[in-house]
């Protein structure tokens, strides 16, 4: 019966299983797994009412990466200026901020500042004449013209925001009052005697909460800041390998052989054999005597005659089938420096005509007699060797990608040319060459040893059958536990998180987690080569949080207010000698507390603004009421207290306040503008 009820709980589940079994008799497996997958066509977001499509948002950031712009942050960029000019476009419009074109020109070759443009473009001289030429080039182009305008488009609405930026921090101001208190509070000094009684020396015994104190407690004090929470998640979740199986390795083994006999009877020319076979561009791979020396297969190549087809053979998780091409003589290592334009994707055409324009001009600036480290210094991308003037010491084959290496290797030194990798565009300069050695140039056919479709299906069905089984938390760990499955928990995930407790590529388990309940259990995901199944643990919602996530602190405060309230009474008559005698303490002193530094030494790590404020407030020699701090309850008896000097103005004070005021005034206030315009962010 109990099973019956599971299969009636996953229905949802169980109708995918069938249906891709059905289908994965009609159409190969990972076509089937492609009709899962996301498009752009939902929403990501909403702001002020407004939705934000999720076309919108990937076509912006596209375009940005097509303009060159890269970086872990390019994407949180493109949010945020999607989203805020959504919230300012009215603001914008009614305080009547535009850009003129003539405007526009004075700030690309001109000399109007932009804190944008200067960061971003002309951080320096150098850069301003190299990226200003780049602008002026763009216009003797169809093409040229087009990115010149998304740069038009783009720069034009970062200048706009500038501008209101500049009225807001404009309008901060800091009066003679102000400065004046500011004063006053950093130089009006008290010293007082006091006895404290620490929460941290009353025993629990003393006082008695019940749950009702704890619940009122909680009620009291859910709202303060220091309770509020960000929106997250906590998720259980076990990793169930997609690896190949023995078979799988057999076919991959069996396909090189029929391979191999095809090989050995084609007249096609090796590189275009490969090529087809490979369906990729070719690439020989070049070898040494030292690169194959411990592969008992690979040192067979020095024996072998050109022509001859070793393997299939097994290296690391691939199967390997080499032809020897030729054997010649070339640097044994070598030397050079470099500036790598990275590519965000480097299949994409467009972006790669773009990175090899940039290389381009920075060939021509080296013509002109730049200096290479200050331009890879400036422009590099390649955290390695950007910092050395981008130089990269003597090297053998095999240690850089094949076209980097080969340029290197085939051109003289002093040669400067570009190249595109899968890294980007790199702009090559060969400085050094080794002696000469001799080599062997192989064409190689490659086969990881991947799991087949059957196993993928095998290994889908295991999650399945897993996800099925595991009902509630409990069933979860056990059905983990009994089929050998790690369990990982991530806690207080965020809605935008990438990675989780070692999973790199989880943005689908993120996303999962934000669209279902708690408790519920996840369809298996695929994950860096594993089927992920996801336990949500718990929902922790912006705002107030739930009482059973925070009760042991709430438990906490009410037990500090309960202490509060019984030693106030204790400590409510008597001298400072009386009340120290009464509670187990002694009589203290504090010399020139100021209202602005409330610390008071030896009495605590915690900020006493109230007890210090009452030091400043009761007559010399009086003593206070019991006071209720952040460290315990005091008693004070003030002794003396020195007055600020007055001054003639207070213009240092004022300008201190103005600086941190107007500091993160922008920031501030667009987080603000933010949150009142309940700022939905839905991107996963």
């Amino acid at each position: 019966m109990s099973m019956i009820r599971q299969i009636q709980n996953r229905q949802g589940l169980l109708i995918v299983m069938i249906g891709i079994g059905m289908l994965g008799f009609l159409i190969p497996y990972d076509a089937v797994m492609a009709l899962f997958g996301q498009n752009g066509s939902r929403d990501v977001g909403e702001v002020n009412g407004v939705a934000v499509s999720g076309a919108q948002y990937q076509m912006e950031v596209q375009q940005r990466r097509q303009l060159g712009f890269s970086g872990d942050q390019l994407a949180e960029e493109v949010w945020n200026d999607i989203t805020s000019g959504i919230v300012l476009e009215e603001d914008f419009a009614a305080l009547g901020l535009a850009v003129s074109d003539e405007e526009y020109e004075e700030m690309l070759f001109g000399t109007a500042f932009s804190p944008y443009m200067n960061r971003a473009f002309y951080s320096n001289a150098e850069n301003k004449g190299f990226w200003q030429q780049n602008f002026d080039a763009m216009l003797g182009t169809d093409r040229g013209i087009a990115d010149f305008m998304s740069y038009k488009r783009l720069i034009v609405a970062k200048r706009i925001r500038e501008k209101f930026d500049n009225l807001v921090v404009s309008g901060i101001y800091s009066n003679s009052l102000e400065g004046k208190f500011d004063h006053a509070g950093a130089n009006r000094k008290v010293t007082f005697n006091y006895v404290l009684k620490s929460f941290n020396t009353i025993d629990e015994t003393e006082v008695n909460i019940t749950d009702a104190d704890v619940k009122a407690y909680y009620n009291a004090h859910k709202e303060e800041a220091r309770y509020k929470q960000t929106a997250g998640r906590n998720i259980t979740f076990v990793r169930i390998p997609l690896q190949a199986s023995a078979e799988d390795a057999a076919a991959i083994e069996s396909d090189l052989d029929a391979i191999r006999t095809v090989w050995e009877n084609s007249e096609d020319n090796d590189s275009l054999f490969v090529a087809n076979v490979n369906e990729a561009p070719f690439t020989a791979t070049i070898l040494s005597k030292s690169d194959v020396e411990t592969d008992v297969n690979e040192t067979t190549f020095f024996d072998a005659k050109e022509g001859n087809i070793i393997g299939p053979y097994l290296k690391k998780n691939s199967y390997r089938l080499a032809k020897v091409m030729e054997f010649f003589s070339e640097p044994d290592s070598a030397a050079c420096r470099h500036i790598l334009l990275k590519a965000e994707n480097p299949k994409d055409s467009e972006e790669m005509a773009v990175l090899m324009n940039r290389a381009d001009s920075l060939k021509r600036a080296l013509r002109r007699g730049a200096s290479f480290d200050d331009l890879a210094e400036r422009f590099s991308e390649d955290p390695g060797s950007k910092s050395k003037g981008g130089f990269y010491d003597l090297f053998p084959r095999g240690r850089m990608v094949p076209p980097f290496e080969d340029f290197c290797f085939e051109n003289k030194p002093g040669k400067v040319g570009a190249v595109e990798t899968s890294f980007g565009v790199h702009l090559i300069e060969v400085t050094e060459h080794t002696d000469a050695k001799e080599r062997v140039r192989i064409a190689l056919i490659e086969r990881a040893i991947e799991p087949s479709a059957t196993t993928a299906r095998e290994s889908y069905g295991a999650a399945s059958e897993f996800a099925i089984q595991a009902t509630s938390r409990e069933s979860f760990m056990q059905a983990a536990e009994d089929a050998g499955y790690a369990t990982n928990t991530a806690n207080d995930v965020l809605r935008n998180a990438k990675s989780v407790s070692g999973l790199r590529n989880a943005s689908e388990l993120v996303a999962w987690a934000y669209g279902a309940e708690a408790q519920e259990v996840s369809n298996p995901i695929l994950v860096d080569k594993n089927y992920v199944v996801g336990y949500l643990d718990r929902i922790t919602e912006a705002g107030a949080p739930l009482f059973e996530y925070v009760e042991n602190e709430m438990r906490a405060g009410a037990m500090k207010e309960a202490k509060g309230e019984v030693y106030s009474m204790r400590m409510a008559t008597g001298s400072l000698e009386e009340i120290a005698a009464d509670v187990e303490s002694s009589v203290a002193s504090a010399t020139n507390i100021a209202m602005k530094s409330p610390t008071i030494s030896g009495a605590g790590s915690l900020p006493e603004p109230k007890v210090v404020g009452m030091a400043f407030a009761i007559p010399m020699g009086n003593i206070s009421a019991p006071i209720v701090g952040a460290n315990g309850v005091w008693v004070i008896a003030p002794t003396s207290s020195t007055d600020a000097v007055d001054k003639s103005d207070y213009l240092t004070e004022q300008t201190t306040l103005l600086s941190r005021a107007r500091g993160a005034a922008t920031v501030r206030i667009s987080n603000a503008m933010m949150d009142a315009a309940n700022l939905e962010d839905n991107r996963n």
